[in-house]
């Protein structure tokens, strides 16, 4: 009989947790909070609430037209003695945002990213561009839903005042899309690397004197698909090598693609600064 007591006011627990004090054991519920217009709640644990506010930081010192905020409380439901975990969800997402080097040739006709990811060390507390590359900001928060569809943004910003050889000072440049497709490796074939994310997202605003190259002759358009590849190797300060994304303008956008599983490019440029947050 007791058993069936207790049964019974767990479940009671249960349904009225959100009046209930609460207390951590290694799990937070965030509310992510996003000027695109977007709200996401997750159940996370600490590397992963770690990575998420590294994320959201690097999206405000290398801007790229989306901000967000994070609100956390703890995710278990103490009802006496007895603690209960809220369940982590399974939903997919990846939240990132930081800096990247594109070689030149991307604005020059050529294309390509650049395998370095030092230090570039700086000049009076500014930054100092390599020769021959340029900086690229990138603003990724795209989520799934328990139906299958997806939301968010992923924005990329060509900071003012760079230089490139053969094209002169590089001016601001930017483009802002929607997600059409999420895609999370469930595991990854070479350990200890972690598996890749793939996000396609259709373009919604272009503007600046660098054009976005497109597959066809052309340039990045409102209504084409950009493909994107990332890969989250930890957060900054453990990690063994840096995260790493690959995408336009390192190489030119699929415009009439608008799935996951095909095109989508392998990342292997790394994310100079800042930091990419992913969710299977």
């Amino acid at each position: 009989m007791k058993r069936a007591v207790l049964a019974v006011a767990i479940a009671l627990g249960l349904l009225s947790g959100v009046v209930l004090p609460t207390s951590a054991i290694g799990l937070t519920q965030v509310t992510l909070s996003c000027d695109d217009g977007t709200t996401s709640t997750m159940v996370v644990n600490t590397d992963t609430l770690t990575g998420l506010t590294q994320a959201v930081q690097a999206m405000i010192d290398y801007p790229a037209g989306l901000t967000c905020t994070i609100a956390q409380v703890p995710a278990v439901v103490r009802i006496g003695g007895i603690a209960l975990a809220v369940s982590p969800g399974n939903s997919a997402f990846i939240v990132g945002g930081g800096r990247w080097l594109v070689s030149c040739s991307a604005i020059n006709g050529g294309g390509g990213g650049t395998t370095g990811g030092t230090s570039t060390g700086t000049s009076g507390g500014a930054p100092v561009q390599p020769t021959d590359q340029f900086f690229v900001n990138i603003a990724v928060n795209v989520h799934q839903r328990d139906d299958g569809t997806f939301y968010g943004s992923l924005n990329e910003t060509i900071p003012a005042n760079q230089f490139c050889p053969n094209f002169g000072q590089v001016g601001e440049s930017h483009f802002s899309s929607k997600p059409t497709c999420l895609f999370v490796e469930s595991t990854s074939t070479v350990l200890p690397i972690q598996p890749a994310a793939f996000v396609t997202s259709e373009v919604t605003q272009t503007s600046g004197q660098v054009r976005f190259p497109a597959d066809s002759v052309g340039f990045l358009s409102v209504g084409d698909f950009v493909h994107f590849g990332f890969q989250d190797n930890g957060n900054p300060g453990q990690q063994s090598s840096k995260d790493l994304l690959n995408g336009p303008p390192a190489v030119p956008s699929n415009d009439a693609n608008p799935g996951c599983t095909d095109g989508n490019p392998a990342p292997v440029f790394p994310l100079v600064d800042g930091n990419i947050s992913t969710h299977p």
